[in-house]
C-alpha cells in the first residue's frame, strides 16, 4: 500500500485563488481528461481556465496576427532582436523543413541543448507546431548524462550550441542510437552536423501536418539530474497553457505591453513555463538571458524597461545587494514571482523596499505539476510569511498519508499532491513509476511533507527523503531554516542531517552571514533555541560565504552534510573544524567511531595532531571518507 493509492473521493482541503476571487471563480470550469490519449489520470474532472488557448502554436499565431511589428524578444548577450512577424516566418520555416527535409511527425522528440538564443526559441516553437515534443535539456549535466536523457526519450534530433557539441556530445555521437540529425548553432559545422540556418532559410512554403490538440504532448523535461536512468515528465498543451495563464493571475494581469525579464536556463521549467510561455500567452516581449549574472539582470531591466520576472529568490537577492544596484534605475520592475519555498521575512522586505511591486508572489510546484501550483497571494506575504499559499485557480492540493488516505484534518503532516490543468500526462516510458506517483484520480504526489492550517493555507515542510530522523524524532529542515532566517545577521541558511552513530543522524546548519557582520555557532543556537525544541535546534553550526545552487537557484543539500567550513583540506584541519561546530558537550561524547572503537571528538583531534597509529588512521577514514566516516553508522539509509 501507499499514498497513490486511491481511497475515495479526495477533495483537497486547501484553499484556492477562485475560492476568494468570485472573478477568477467565473473564469475556471471542470473539464475531464479523455480517454485513450495515454493519460495516466484518463476521465478524471479537473479545473481549467475557461478561455484557454488549445496549444501553444494558437499563442504564436494571434500574437504574429494582432502585432506583427512589435518586438518579440531580445537576447542576452547576443544583442538579437526579433518581432512576432520574423519569429512567425522563422518557425513557419524551421517546422517546413524538419517535415519535408527531415521527415519529422507527431509526437517525434527534439532535443535542445543550448542556452538561451533564437534557435533555441524557434526550434521550441517549430517542433510543437508540427506536434512534435521538445525536450530542454540541462546543459550542467556531464556528457553521460546527457547521452542518458537524449536515450532516454529516443530523440530524433538535437540543437546544439558548439561549445556542448565540441566539449561532450561530439565524442558520445555513435551512442545516440536514435538521433538522425544534429543542428549545430552559429556559423560553422563540423562533419556529422548541419548549421541550424539551414533550416530556417527563405524558399519553403508552410507545411501541412496533423492537427494539434490541449491533449497532446508539446514537452519533455527530466526530474533527475544525475546520470542514471532520468524520468522524463510529460507535458501536453493545456498543462503549458495553464501554467502560463497562472503566472498571468499572479502577477495581476500580464498584457502586450509587459517586458519579461528570463532570467533562469531555458531548459528549466521555471524559465519555460513561468516566464518564456506566459510572454508568449500575452503577446508582450521576452528578454532572454544566456546566463544569469545579476549587474547583467540589472543593466537588462533598466534597459528593456522590464516590467516582470519570475526568477528563484538567490538571484533576487544578488541583484537587490550588488554595489551598483541603486546606481541603475530598476523602478519599471512591478510584477515578480519567486521562490518554490517559504522566505524569510528580511528578504521579502527588501524586495519591497527596493521594487515597491504590485505583484510579489511567493509560488512554486513540482514539475510533474509543470510550474504554478501554489502562490502566496501579495496581500498575504507578510502575514502568512512562512506558508507557501494557496492553490492556484485551476489547481487542488490536497495531503494523503501514507495507505493512500486524504488528510482532512488542520496541521496534520503528510505528503502535499496536486490536480489539475498543470498535472501533466505522467512519465515518458515508465509506466510503474507513473503509477506510483500519479495516481487515478488525477492528484500527482510531490514527495514534499506538508500541512495545511486552519485556513485552508499550505505549509511545505520537507522533501520525505530530506526529512531529519534524530533519535526518533522527525525534524522538517525548513521549519529550522526559517527560524534561523529570523536572526538579524543570517542572510542564507541551509540544514542538513549528519549521520550519527548515538542518534542516528543530528541537526546541522550551514549559515551565510549578511555582508559585514560576524557570530559565532553559539549564537546560532542560543537564537534557535528560543524558537524550536531541543531536539530541532542544530548542534553542528558551520558559516559558508556561499551555498552551493542549481540553475534555478535550489540549494544542493547533499554536498552540505561533510561540508564543515572553507579551510584547508588536510585531515587535521577538517576535524578541526568539525569540533569548532558542536557545542562543549559533544566535545567529550564517545560519538565517533574509528572501526568498532567508539572515540570522542577531542581525543580524535589529539590523536590527528600527535601523528599517532590511531592518528594516521583517522587521517586515512577522513581522506577517503571525510569526516562522516567517523559519523555514520552501518545502516542501510547512509549505504551508497
Amino acid at each position: 500500500m501507499g499514498a497513490w493509492e486511491v481511497k475515495g473521493a479526495a477533495q483537497g482541503a486547501c484553499k484556492s485563488w477562485r475560492d476568494v476571487d468570485p472573478m477568477l471563480a467565473d473564469r475556471v470550469t471542470k473539464v475531464t481528461a479523455p480517454l485513450g490519449r495515454g493519460i495516466a489520470w484518463e476521465g478524471t474532472e479537473i479545473w481549467a481556465y475557461r478561455d484557454r488557448p488549445q496549444s501553444v502554436s494558437e499563442c504564436l499565431a494571434a500574437n504574429v496576427a494582432r502585432w506583427p511589428d512589435r518586438e518579440a524578444y531580445v537576447f542576452y548577450p547576443g544583442g538579437q532582436r526579433m518581432t512576432w512577424r520574423e519569429v512567425g516566418a522563422q518557425v513557419d520555416r524551421a517546422a517546413a523543413r524538419l517535415r519535408r527535409e527531415f521527415g519529422f511527425k507527431k509526437r517525434d522528440r527534439l532535443c535542445l541543448l543550448t542556452a538561451g538564443c533564437p534557435e533555441y526559441v524557434i526550434s521550441y516553437l517549430a517542433i510543437v507546431q508540427l506536434g512534435g515534443v521538445a525536450v530542454p535539456v540541462n546543459l550542467g549535466l556531464p556528457a553521460e548524462g546527457l547521452a542518458a536523457q537524449i536515450n532516454k526519450v529516443g530523440a530524433r534530433g538535437l540543437l546544439v550550441s558548439p561549445d556542448v557539441w565540441n566539449g561532450k556530445l561530439g565524442s558520445l555521437r555513435a551512442d545516440l542510437g536514435s538521433v538522425e540529425v544534429v543542428f549545430l548553432t552559429g556559423q560553422e559545422a563540423p562533419a556529422g552536423t548541419l548549421p541550424f540556418a539551414q533550416l530556417t532559410q527563405p524558399g519553403i512554403d508552410p507545411v501541412a501536418h496533423e492537427p494539434v490538440d490541449e491533449w497532446d504532448l508539446c514537452a519533455i523535461s527530466f526530474t533527475s539530474g544525475t546520470t542514471g536512468v532520468p524520468k522524463g515528465t510529460m507535458a501536453m498543451h493545456i498543462n503549458a497553457i495553464g501554467c502560463a495563464q497562472n503566472v498571468v493571475v499572479a502577477a495581476k494581469g500580464l498584457c502586450e505591453d509587459d517586458v519579461n525579464l528570463c532570467m533562469p536556463p531555458l531548459y528549466h521549467n521555471t524559465a519555460v513555463y513561468a516566464d518564456f510561455l506566459p510572454a508568449l500567452l500575452s503577446g508582450g516581449k521576452c528578454v532572454v538571458m544566456a546566463a544569469f549574472a545579476p549587474l547583467d539582470a540589472i543593466k537588462l531591466i533598466e534597459a528593456e524597461r522590464a516590467t516582470w520576472a519570475v526568477a528563484a529568490p538567490i538571484m533576487l537577492w544578488m541583484m537587490m545587494n550588488h554595489p551598483e544596484f541603486r546606481t541603475h534605475d530598476c523602478s519599471t520592475l512591478k510584477k515578480i514571482i519567486f521562490g518554490g519555498h517559504a522566505s524569510s521575512e528580511t528578504f521579502i522586505t527588501q524586495l519591497n523596499s527596493e521594487f515597491a511591486p504590485i505583484a510579489m508572489v511567493n509560488a512554486g510546484s513540482v514539475s510533474e505539476s509543470t510550474a504554478l501550483g501554489f502562490a502566496l497571494p501579495t496581500d498575504d506575504a507578510i502575514r502568512k510569511i512562512a506558508s507557501c499559499g494557496l492553490a492556484t485557480p485551476n489547481t487542488d492540493i490536497a495531503i494523503f498519508d501514507d495507505d493512500g488516505n486524504e488528510v482532512r484534518e488542520p496541521n496534520v503532516i503528510g505528503e502535499v499532491a496536486y490536480r489539475g490543468q498543470q498535472t501533466n500526462a505522467g512519465y515518458w516510458e515508465e509506466p510503474s513509476k507513473t503509477a506510483e506517483v500519479f495516481r487515478r484520480d488525477g492528484f500527482v504526489l510531490s514527495g514534499d511533507w506538508a500541512k495545511i492550517d486552519e485556513e485552508g493555507y499550505l505549509w511545505l515542510l520537507d522533501r520525505k527523503k530530506d526529512m531529519v530522523v534524530r533519535g526518533g524524532q522527525n525534524v522538517y529542515c525548513i521549519e529550522v531554516e526559517n527560524k534561523l532566517y529570523l536572526h538579524p545577521k543570517v542572510l542564507r541558511a541551509a540544514v542538513v542531517g549528519v549521520p550519527d552513530h548515538v542518534f542516528s543522524e543530528r541537526l546541522k546548519a550551514v549559515v551565510v552571514l549578511k555582508p559585514g557582520h560576524s557570530a559565532t555557532p553559539d549564537e546560532i543556537r542560543d537564537h534557535c533555541a528560543k524558537h524550536l525544541a531541543k531536539y530541532e535546534t542544530p548542534e553542528y553550526v558551520v558559516f559558508a560565504s556561499t551555498l552551493p545552487t542549481n540553475p534555478a537557484g535550489k540549494t544542493l543539500k547533499t554536498s552540505l552534510v561533510d561540508f564543515w567550513g572553507e579551510s584547508d583540506n588536510t585531515a587535521l584541519a577538517r576535524l578541526a573544524a568539525f569540533n569548532a561546530s558542536m557545542p562543549p558537550a559533544l566535545i567529550d561524547m564517545p560519538h565517533l567511531k574509528v572501526g568498532d572503537s567508539p572515540v570522542t571528538p577531542r581525543e580524535a583531534l589529539s590523536e590527528l595532531e600527535a601523528n599517532t597509529d590511531g592518528g594516521r588512521r583517522i587521517a586515512r577514514v577522513i581522506d577517503e571518507q571525510g569526516v562522516a566516516g567517523l559519523t555514520t553508522p552501518n545502516e542501510a539509509r547512509f549505504r551508497k
